[in-house]
């Protein structure tokens, strides 16, 4: 049987980041309205008593989730969960969204590791009171403190703030609800500056683990084609296989329909710029934020980076690097990587990118999904991008890149030791501007990398299956990654047979939506989820290409892209 209560007299002398000493109760009494007053004071679930007010069914949103040192939280949230310096918590980011996208609270929580763990709060889609019903453990609320703040739009808003005690003593999470002042009315006695500071939040700049560097030691693993057939081993290696291992396991995930690919490439080396990468960053994170919030599935972004054929690499035999100075391609590859994967993301531009696509779908749900993942994205990358992450958008973003020649002896023997490319994780074989040849498909198959091969309009079943054994004999899952470039009549009876070519030589294959050639992007995009649905195939990643607007204005056209993650959702809604 599981027991719910809240303490009759909540302690007032715990106010979390307030100075007044209150009570609960008299923090609750100042509110105007009887329904947010009753909503505070409940000693119910939160969740069926919002949806009793808005009248919907409610869902579950995880922005963010991350785990940090206990010594990173204030004391405050420390001493309410009795918390010490090695402790581990999870501190999770999450709202509360109706079937029109309507966001009826912003929820955080910070909860023990370990006892997260065996009360089954970990788990994302599903909502924490819900979750100890069904485990019928006994619990009960320590109210904190109750008061106003801001809603992420700026309004006042009604917000509560809690500890779950399993049993009598043993604390679970703290929680702070804030109420959209829409859905919950927040008319409040007078307040001051303090009354709006919770002061619950973690230190970020304590304890946060460095960013890993690009320029890591140790050379390649073997030739690549990037360096005309010499291996770079006098070079520090731009990624670590643990990263192509990690993006392997995403892609796996895809494949399953557990996780969603963006790929965002671009067809000239113009908008692949140093000066255009912040603006392709806030492309990528944006549309990662809007997929992730509409299909409630992690994202996996991937950026495609071209070295416009510059040789990243110096004779194996070279001895070392003349004047200790790295080769100019060397250096404009690592220079684009450190400012792709930069830490910080460019929120204000991904806010102003998604509120200018919001203008384009006036009242509808398109529109209120836009400002929607616009008003909530600051709340997600509130953290440390070296945490571990479940709003895949803000991490450190995969890197691709397209096969440059390599090459012509493509018969020497295939070594035994694992081999990779270490100047990227994903190996991109194939696109509109570079076409690939059996060099790149030899050297594609020698490396670990997951690999991703584009699709013309003349690929045919035996083909596909083709790639599906050379290129993966093992059946890894993960590994191999088959994008059609959708375009022309043919493409909605061509697609259900190259799906059927891959299932029936059993290879698990990561299929990715490119409709950026299409006359029509959304006809396209409705056609590929279709012809997935259709033969039982998941529809697993999205590729999209930015480019500038002309010659003279560098900046982007980023509506085309976001467009097409619209008509993404509506065909995955519809299906």
């Amino acid at each position: 049987m599981t027991i719910t209560r809240s303490d009759p007299e909540p302690p007032g002398d715990s106010s979390v980041g307030g100075s007044a000493p209150r009570t609960a109760i008299q923090q609750i009494a100042r509110f105007g309205h009887p329904i947010t007053r009753r909503l505070l004071a409940s000693d119910d679930f939160t969740q069926p008593r919002l949806e009793a007010i808005i009248g919907t069914d409610l869902q579950v949103r995880v922005l963010r989730q991350d785990e940090l040192a206990a010594e990173q939280l204030p004391a405050t949230v420390a001493d309410a969960l009795g918390l010490a310096g090695p402790d581990r918590v999870i501190v999770r980011r999450s709202c509360l969204i109706n079937a029109d996208m309507v966001t009826a609270s912003v929820n955080y929580v910070v909860a023990v590791s370990g006892s997260a763990a065996a009360a089954g709060t970990d788990d994302l889609h599903v909502p924490i009171g819900r979750g100890l019903i069904s485990r019928g453990l006994s619990q009960r609320r320590h109210v904190l403190r109750a008061g106003v703040t801001r809603w992420p739009d700026g309004r006042l808003c009604a917000a509560k703030a809690y500890v779950i005690m399993l049993g009598d003593h043993q604390p679970l999470c703290y929680i702070r609800e804030i109420f959209n002042p829409s859905v919950v009315p927040p008319e409040h006695a007078p307040i001051s500056d303090e009354d709006l500071s919770w002061a619950d939040e973690p230190d970020y700049t304590r304890s946060q683990p460095a960013h890993p560097s690009t320029a890591r030691q140790g050379g390649c693993d073997t030739e690549s084609p990037r360096a005309g057939g010499q291996c770079s081993r006098a070079l520090p290696a731009l990624v670590h296989p643990r990263e192509s291992d990690s993006l392997t396991a995403d892609l796996a995930a895809a494949a399953c329909g557990q996780a969603f690919v963006v790929h965002l490439g671009a067809r000239t080396s113009a908008a692949l710029d140093v000066t255009t990468l912040p603006a392709r960053r806030a492309l990528a994170i944006s549309a990662a934020a809007v997929l992730k919030h509409g299909l409630d599935t992690p994202i996996v972004t991937i950026g495609q980076l071209r070295y416009d054929g510059e040789p990243c690499g110096v004779p194996a035999d070279s001895g070392s690097l003349a004047g200790g100075r790295l080769p100019e391609g060397y250096r404009r590859a690592a220079a684009l990587l450190e400012n792709w994967r930069v830490s910080n993301p460019p929120i204000a531009l991904c806010t102003n990118l998604l509120h200018g696509a919001a203008d384009h779908y006036p009242a509808s749900v398109a529109r209120d999904l836009l400002v929607e993942v616009a008003a909530m994205l600051p709340i997600a990358a509130s953290a440390p991008a070296a945490s571990r992450e479940l709003y895949s958008s803000i991490t450190p973003l995969h890197i691709s890149r397209a096969a440059k020649p390599c090459d012509s002896n493509a018969t020497r023997p295939r070594l035994t030791r694992p081999e990779w490319d270490r100047s990227t994780q994903l190996l991109w074989i194939g696109d509109r501007n570079h076409e690939f040849t059996t060099q790149h498909l030899s050297f594609a198959a020698r490396v670990r990398n997951p690999l991703a091969v584009t699709l013309g309009p003349t690929a045919t079943p035996d083909y596909v299956e083709f790639l599906c054994r050379y290129l993966n004999p093992n059946r890894r899952p993960g590994r191999l990654t088959l994008v059609p470039a959708l375009s022309g009549a043919r493409t909605a009876d061509a697609l259900p047979a190259l799906f059927e070519a891959a299932a029936r030589c059993g290879t698990p294959v990561c299929w990715v939506c490119d409709p950026m050639h299409a006359d029509d992007t959304a006809a396209a995009i409705h056609t590929f989820v279709s012809a997935c649905r259709t033969t039982g195939t998941a529809p697993a990643g999205l590729h999209l290409d930015c480019e500038p607007r002309n010659r003279l204005d560098t900046r982007l056209d980023t509506g085309r892209a976001l467009h097409c993650v619209i008509t993404t959702l509506s065909a995955m809604w519809a299906s």
